[in-house]
């Protein structure tokens, strides 16, 4: 009984942090002219708004974890609804892939990675994977409704770096479908030990996009002021986190 009660305290706590944290410092320091600490331009003061949220979060999961959920399930939650938090207010933030690479390994740490949970995700990672080869197969015979920010550009250009060829376009349209085909296949636990290999060279490249060059892509890029760096953050890097996922498991059905 007394550890409800100190979890009743604790979701107290956190939701006036989060509504008088609002309305008190919050909001006004958002609302003045200049801040008093300066951020990056990508984050703008977005970055203020969802680090305070995130400690009301944070609590919420030290109460779920005193009335008796199991620690690791309470971090995983604390962590994935993070992930989402920050993806949705500020995707060029690169903390939501930590926060989801950090939940995910603590779901499987408590065993809620049940066989129906990896294949929702292979599902949904091959789903995305035909409709982007369903895209470049478009591209490449000459459609080019979409094409405005799939290219890197140069800080305060227009112009892509470089431009594909319909033949190099459409081979990416066919290692999407075969990337799609072969995690289903897989997960069915009839790839074998070439398919299960591939999968793994599959998961090595997606993860490498998701970290990125650097520069150009990715969540270390550098220059993120152009149409393709936002489109990056808001759904190419995701997407490639979507389909290191589908990989892993894929890997995790078949092993």
């Amino acid at each position: 009984m007394l550890a409800w009660f100190a979890a009743a305290v604790l979701a107290l706590i956190a939701v006036g942090h989060s509504m008088l944290g609002e309305r008190v410092i919050v909001g006004p320091l958002l609302a003045a002219p200049e801040l008093p600490v300066a951020v990056p331009r990508f984050a703008g003061r977005k970055v203020i708004r969802f680090a305070w949220h995130l400690t009301s979060v944070a609590w919420l999961g030290l109460a779920a974890v005193l009335v008796g959920m199991p620690p690791a399930a309470a971090f995983a939650a604390v962590c994935l609804i993070s992930s989402l938090v920050i993806f949705w207010m500020l995707p060029a933030h690169d903390a939501w892939l930590l926060f989801l690479v950090a939940g995910v390994l603590a779901l499987a740490s408590a065993g809620w990675l049940a066989d129906p949970l990896l294949w929702l995700v292979v599902g949904a990672a091959a789903a995305v994977a035909l409709v982007a080869a369903g895209f470049h197969a478009a591209w490449a015979f000459g459609v080019r409704w979409g094409t405005a920010n799939v290219i890197p550009q140069r800080s305060g250009e227009t112009q892509h770096l470089f431009r594909a060829s319909g033949p190099v376009t459409l081979l990416v349209a066919g290692a999407l479908a075969f990337y799609a085909a072969l995690v289903v296949w897989v997960g069915s636990g009839r790839g074998g030990a070439w398919g299960i290999g591939l999968v793994i060279a599959a998961a090595v490249v997606l993860t490498a996009r998701v970290i990125g060059d650097g520069r150009w892509v990715g969540a270390t890029k550098s220059v993120r002021d152009t149409g393709f760096a936002r489109a990056d953050d808001r759904y190419w890097t995701p997407a490639a986190a979507l389909l290191a996922l589908g990989a892993g498991a894929a890997l995790a059905l078949a092993l």
